[in-house]
């Protein structure tokens, strides 16, 4: 993707320089920043009247494999920029649940906030904040606010791996405590999303769905809000327990056959996606189907079928992206084949296949160019073809 000249860096854009502005209003004039539904970060969820429920530590049990590690340490330029060497062997998530009294969500961000301090607990984004008029609305029953970013919470990774873990667990740990319940979402949700929170309904009579539109200030009495603090972004789900626990909803909501032997072989293309295609990939695809391969391109497929092809894969070959969450689904005993432009190299998947106990066997093609393209060199298909056939023999 085209990168910002370093000059750019330099200046402060004009969406910084609105922040700015707005924060400082907002921190000197608070009811300025109460009737525009502009808020300071930081908020304590520990104080009076607020309830620190419980903190628990979710730990993987297994580190990544010592040859896995040494590939990202070696390769994984773009992940020690964000995490300093070693490469994080292993997760860990904290996840700190309260009882919130008096809190304010707000529809245009997705933020909580806590109207005693005039302060929000998170914001995801908050130099894209700005200035709203927001219609109140109340709610008595007890909630959780699940909005997300306003912009970015559709994504299919960071759904399954980030959030749905932290809600399943803490339906599961405060159940008895905390129903009725409602659970505030989007208007827009995608499909996978809507098929997770109704089959959560179906278990759970007393747990209803509120929608919250952009345009509205919901104020809940009783708010139950967790707070996960992760080791490593990339070590999300943070356990083998806590994978298992999002894909046996997602294979009970679709009433999938969590035993069925795998023995489907999958290219993952992407044919769909703006970035990251491999410029000669049909010498690859041909190859790859002449074995026995089925190429799929999972934005193209219903949810159900994404995850019923996944759980039936013995062996899943792939470019780095998105469309690989679905590994969450597959079984134990089977193989990914990752593959990466030398200059993107991220170990959010191997994560993944470890905790669904399967064998990976990272391929690094060519620089990327114009939009992450990249090529593959004929080493490094061969390099593909003796992974997916070594897993016969194996």
């Amino acid at each position: 993707m085209r990168k910002a000249p370093k000059w750019r860096s330099w200046l402060p854009t004009s969406r910084q320089l609105r922040f700015r502005a707005q924060s400082t209003l907002a921190r000197t004039f608070p009811s300025i920043g109460d009737r525009n539904n502009f808020f300071p970060d930081n908020a304590n969820p520990r104080l009076a009247p607020n309830e620190h429920l419980l903190t628990v530590d979710e730990r993987s049990s297994r580190a990544l494999p010592q040859e896995v590690q040494a590939f990202f340490e070696e390769h994984g330029a773009l992940e020690q920029s964000r995490y300093p060497l070693p490469i994080t062997p292993a997760g860990h998530t904290q996840l700190r649940m309260y009882k919130l009294v008096d809190a304010l969500v707000l529809g245009s961000t997705g933020a909580t906030v806590l109207k005693a301090q005039h302060r929000q607990i998170e914001a995801a984004a908050p130099n894209t904040m700005r200035f709203a008029r927001l219609k109140d609305r109340t709610i008595q029953t007890a909630a959780i606010n699940m909005l997300g970013m306003a912009a970015g919470h559709r994504h299919y990774y960071h759904f399954l791996c980030d959030v749905a873990f932290p809600l399943l667990f803490l339906l599961e740990q405060l159940g008895p405590l905390i129903f009725p319940l409602k659970i505030l979402l989007r208007e827009d949700l995608p499909e996978f999303q809507k098929e997770f929170y109704e089959h959560l309904t179906q278990e759970t009579p007393l747990l209803s769905l509120e929608e919250c539109k952009a345009n509205e200030r919901i104020h809940c009495k009783t708010l139950f809000h967790c707070t996960p603090a992760m080791n490593c972004e990339y070590r999300v789900p943070a356990s083998e327990q806590a994978a298992s626990m999002v894909a046996t909803h997602y294979l009970a909501a679709y009433q999938l056959d969590m035993h069925k032997t795998p023995a489907t072989r999958l290219y993952i293309a992407r044919d769909d996606a703006k970035t990251r295609r491999i410029l000669n990939e049909k010498s690859l695809k041909e190859q790859l189907e002449a074995r026995g391969f089925q190429s799929v391109i999972p934005g193209k497929l219903s949810h159900k079928e994404q995850v019923e092809l996944f759980n039936n894969a013995r062996i899943i070959v792939g470019t780095h992206g998105a469309g690989l969450t679905n590994l969450l689904f597959a079984q134990a005993g089977g193989k990914l084949i990752e593959i990466f432009p030398a200059d993107y190299v991220q170990s959010a998947y191997a994560w993944l296949a470890h905790v669904r106990g399967l064998r990976y066997a990272p391929v690094i093609g060519e620089k990327s160019g114009a939009h992450q393209h990249f090529s593959l060199s004929q080493n490094a298909i061969g390099q593909i073809l003796h992974e997916v056939d070594a897993l016969e023999f194996a």
